[in-house]
């Protein structure tokens, strides 16, 4: 039995993952759990997922103040000063006459204004900006959905090491069943003297260590479950039974599905864009204005009186050269778009000899099920035989507990293989972006 526990222990240490196959119900029953329901539950109750709704929100609001700069500007200015000095106009005149002297302007000058202010055309950055902030968002959302989507491999952690306590405390079961059973027997044989008490207390000894072995992973068991439980926001108990998730990959063909795949092409295509951008900046701006208001003195410095005062024009800027400085902006871009085409081809390639490590462990898995029965039927048979010696005394306990520890072993590697190969096949789906 020590062999079967290290043997156990060590590829359940190997991060087999389940899927669900398309079209199956998401629970069976009420107390059984599947994989795809905990998908859809971590997919609904994370709270990751309602950060979608604020970057919407927040995209929005953006968007309503960018529409802002169509309309017109208001800004209410107000200034009161007192100077020591001020122009005069002194006209001399000959000797015999009195000099000419013209108004006076007050030293304390007052002024209220509106000013007014409008956008004719801003040389299209507006429009723009407008194309950036969906492509903002856009690369936000996904990267949210990116994130969500590699909380599909943690459901995946919990609930293959639920399903692998749950497949091996069954078999561990149905070797302790017949311990239990060929241990009447020898007790039996012990009362009558045709046996040394030593054979039953062997038996005896190896159904301990097996209650331990079942105490153990059911103890690991409850903790996964536990876990999966809190990451989905769904109520689960030991009570709960796992259904083993039955999957048929349609072909082999690689396409890449992945969500990081296609933020690099929205990322390239807003670099484009900022690239488009620059060009803004060579176009001319044309603004209209007006200001309101009262002032003393008014446009007319001459008089010290309180004057009405509008002023309406409109306003032109253009800079036809600035020093090839947006040529070498646009270049940077090119550069940045460059950089992240490399990145997603890394990221592919990646993904490439990934998925060619599951397409090998696929077909590697395919071949050792085959094997496994075969291997099954001869350790049952082994079994039997040294069972029947048992009885007949020709073989000690120590003999048979090796023989139906061989028989589990054979029947834990059938059930982990079919586990790593539904593994290899969600893997493949897992890093084409296709779960």
């Amino acid at each position: 039995m020590k062999r079967i526990t290290a043997w156990f222990k060590i590829r359940y240490l190997f991060p087999v993952i389940l899927f669900s196959a398309p079209g199956m119900s998401p629970a069976v029953a009420q107390d059984t759990i599947t994989l795809d329901f905990c998908y859809q539950q971590v997919q609904k109750t994370y709270p990751l997922i309602r950060q979608a709704g604020l970057m919407d929100k927040s995209s929005d609001l953006r968007t309503k103040n960018l529409n802002k700069n169509y309309l017109p500007a208001f800004n209410v200015n107000g200034s009161a000063s007192w100077q020591n000095e001020v122009t005069e106009v002194v006209i001399p005149l000959p000797a015999n006459l009195p000099t000419l002297q013209g108004p006076t302007i007050p030293k304390d000058q007052y002024k209220l204004t509106l000013d007014v202010s409008e956008s004719i055309y801003d040389g299209n950055v507006t429009s723009y900006q407008k194309k950036l902030e969906k492509y903002n968002l856009n690369v936000d959302k996904k990267n949210v959905d990116a994130s969500l989507y590699l909380l599909k491999d943690q459901v995946n952690q919990f609930y293959f090491s639920i399903l692998l306590t749950q497949q091996n405390i069954k078999l561990l079961l149905e070797t302790r069943k017949q311990l239990e059973s060929k241990l009447n027997e020898v007790e039996s044989a012990v009362k009558n003297g045709a046996m040394l008490k030593m054979n039953a207390d062997l038996i005896r000894a190896e159904i301990i260590k097996l209650e331990q072995n079942i105490y153990e992973l059911s103890m690991d068991r409850i903790a996964g479950i536990r876990m999966l439980s809190e990451l989905v926001s769904f109520p689960m108990d030991e009570n709960s039974s796992f259904k083993i998730p039955v999957i048929i990959l349609p072909g082999m063909n690689f396409e890449n599905k992945r969500i990081e795949f296609e933020i690099y092409s929205i990322q390239r295509e807003r670099t484009n864009l900022l690239k488009n951008m620059v060009t803004t900046k060579w176009n001319p701006k044309l603004w209209a204005f007006g200001q309101f208001g009262l002032g003393r003195p008014g446009y007319n410095f001459l008089s010290s009186d309180i004057a009405p005062e509008v002023m309406l024009g409109a306003k032109l800027t253009w800079n036809p050269w600035n020093w090839n400085a947006n040529r070498n902006e646009k270049k940077i871009y090119d550069i940045q778009g460059d950089i992240l085409k490399n990145q997603q081809e890394s990221f592919d390639k990646n993904i490439r000899v990934t998925t060619q490590r599951n397409v090998a462990d696929i077909t590697k898995l395919s071949e050792l099920l085959i094997r496994d029965q075969e291997l099954i039927d001869l350790r049952a048979g082994i079994t039997k035989t040294a069972s029947s010696q048992l009885t007949n005394g020709t073989i000690t306990s120590s003999d048979y507990i090796l023989r139906i520890n061989d028989e589990t072993q054979a029947r834990m590697g059938l059930e982990i293989h079919k586990i790593q190969l539904v593994k290899a096949k969600i893997s493949y789906l897992y890093n084409l972006g296709k779960l």
